[in-house]
């Protein structure tokens, strides 16, 4: 699957938030998030090593390819002393969506995707014809999203049961 197909694909399940590549929380983030999560990638907890410039988009090209981090200029006509004019894919990709899709609202998220189509590689490899489609993908992600609601629902429903029963127990021990 293409970046540009995955933010699209994603962004039916991962609801748009600025500021971090996914909040597991509130099942929100950025198109880099939305892309990951659509192509089956998981988040772990966050490096606190790592600087926020690359913390922000850190990972995306070993999900995508070292494409994402070639230098060219980016699209908007943002001043230059606040938004380098030359800047990595990965990092233009976060600026669009983080300044213009969610911020400023002059760009869509559909106007984000086709702008990475023109900078994403047009190789097809034969793997990828074998994939499933979108649409296969998308129900597969509704079904994975319902099912981690489902554990976390369950999980809550366990650590209660086990809560009440821990006080029951330190309550029936000290008159016996």
């Amino acid at each position: 699957m293409r970046l540009s197909e995955a933010i699209l694909l994603g962004s039916t399940v991962v609801s748009p938030q600025a500021g971090g590549q996914f909040f597991s929380q509130t099942q929100a983030g950025c198109a880099l998030g939305m892309a990951a999560v659509a192509s089956g990638c998981t988040f772990g907890p966050a490096i606190s090593h790592c600087d926020e410039k690359n913390r922000r988009t850190l990972g995306t090209e070993k999900v995508w390819g070292n494409w994402v981090i070639r230098e060219i200029e980016r699209p908007c006509n943002c001043w230059r002393f606040r938004v380098p004019r030359k800047m990595r894919i990965k990092d233009i990709i976060a600026h669009l969506f983080d300044y213009h899709v969610v911020e400023k609202k002059n760009w869509t998220l559909e106007n984000l995707a086709a702008w990475v189509e023109t900078v994403e590689p047009k190789v097809v490899h034969t793997a990828e014809i074998l994939r499933p489609t979108p649409k296969d993908l998308q129900s597969s992600l509704v079904e994975a999203m319902e099912l981690r609601a489902e554990a976390r629902e369950w999980q809550s429903v366990r650590e209660s049961f086990e809560a009440r029963n821990r006080s029951r127990h330190k309550r029936a021990r000290p008159g016996a």
